[in-house]
């Protein structure tokens, strides 16, 4: 008798069943009946007795990284590519990261229902267990603004969101289609009733092709509680190529400088740990008598608007320096292309 494919196992039992044929006595065979294997047929041991398979049921078992590819590929159509799978020809594992609680159950459900429904999976499968994650809520939602942009128009933006900051990233390909964007991502974002219990400001960090890239470049990838150093660099890169603008002789500070110091509260509100003292500088033309009220009058102003953006104000000191003329009280280590600024934030050491 020609057997095609068969399991070492199967084969024990085969020989069992084949001695069949040449027992004279049927009670010195093991095999607890004597069968009929047909050729091209395929049989496991199931509790003690040879149960037929068929051969696709052999495939899925032989190969299973191809059967988990392909019902991989069924659950990123019913819109779950994140999930990832893995298949031993009897126990599916089902893994990755969820949006939130809702979305891991919705895809434990469908990719249990694709396995067991499974023209090839379904006879084997044994158990599917749930290895799904979720991910942290503020990311999720930062994901889903994400998408919402994207539904939109704006495939080339993202939403990053850390703390009570959202930072707005992408590259877009004309100053016009930038703003558009801009108010695009802070409308989603202000509107969406989870995110506007949670953000307090949104940072523009959307670079223009071939342009210098925006102040608010310097907050992507910066988290909650940082350290002091980081909170000092955080602050020279957004500094490094403007300065906070006011209405000449006055404490007025100009519509220009929005985004700047926008990008500015976005970093207090993440290094919140810190002091942060706001430095205020005259221009060299104010008469000396007005000098030191005028800087005060400035410093003042940008604490207010941190202020209004979440920022607290036992955090936050101003200060007005006068003149731009000398490192007077001063760290020693500030530069002297800060001293031309109208305004400096100064990381001062950890509040308690």
């Amino acid at each position: 008798m020609r057997i095609g494919r068969i399991s070492i196992p199967i084969a024990m039992a085969v020989l069992s069943a084949a001695a069949c044929e040449n027992a004279a006595d049927t009670s010195e065979v093991l095999a607890t009946e004597c069968v009929d294997i047909p050729n091209g047929a395929y049989f496991q041991v199931v509790d003690g007795r040879l149960t037929a398979i068929t051969s696709s049921q052999v495939e899925a078992r032989e190969r299973p990284t191809e059967t988990a590819r392909r019902i991989r590929a069924t659950l990123a159509a019913m819109g779950y590519p994140w999930v990832a799978l893995d298949w031993d020809g009897q126990v599916a594992t089902v893994s990755g990261l969820a949006l939130d609680e809702n979305t891991r159950s919705d895809a434990y459900i469908a990719a249990k229902s694709v396995f067991e429904s499974d023209p090839v999976a379904g006879p084997l499968v044994q158990r599917v267990i749930n290895e799904m994650n979720v991910r942290d809520p503020i990311a999720a939602i930062a994901i889903r603004l994400t998408d919402e942009l994207s539904s939109e128009g704006y495939s080339w933006l993202r939403v990053e969101m850390s703390g009570r900051v959202a930072t707005l990233i992408g590259t877009a390909p004309t100053r016009d289609i930038k703003e558009r964007a801009y108010r695009a991502g802070r409308g989603v974002i202000e509107s969406d009733l989870n995110a506007g219990e949670i953000v307090n400001i949104v940072v523009d960090a959307i670079s223009i092709r071939g342009n210098q890239a925006p102040v608010g470049t310097a907050l992507i990838g910066l988290k909650e509680n940082p350290n002091r150093s980081t909170c000092e660099t955080t602050y020279s890169a957004i500094m490094q190529s403007a300065d906070v603008t006011f209405i000449p002789g006055e404490s007025i500070i100009e519509n220009a400088s929005a985004r700047l110091l926008d990008a500015a509260t976005g970093v207090a509100l993440l290094c919140e740990a810190f002091p942060i003292e706001i430095a205020g500088y005259a221009p060299p033309e104010t008469p000396e008598g007005l000098a030191i009220d005028l800087s005060q009058r400035r410093a003042s102003a940008v604490k207010d608007y941190l202020m209004a953006y979440g920022a607290r104000s036992e955090q936050l000191s101003a200060r007005g320096y006068g003149v731009q003329s000398a490192l007077g009280d001063r760290d020693a280590s500030d530069s002297e292309a800060g001293l031309q600024r109208a305004i400096e934030f100064i990381v001062r050491s950890d509040l308690n």
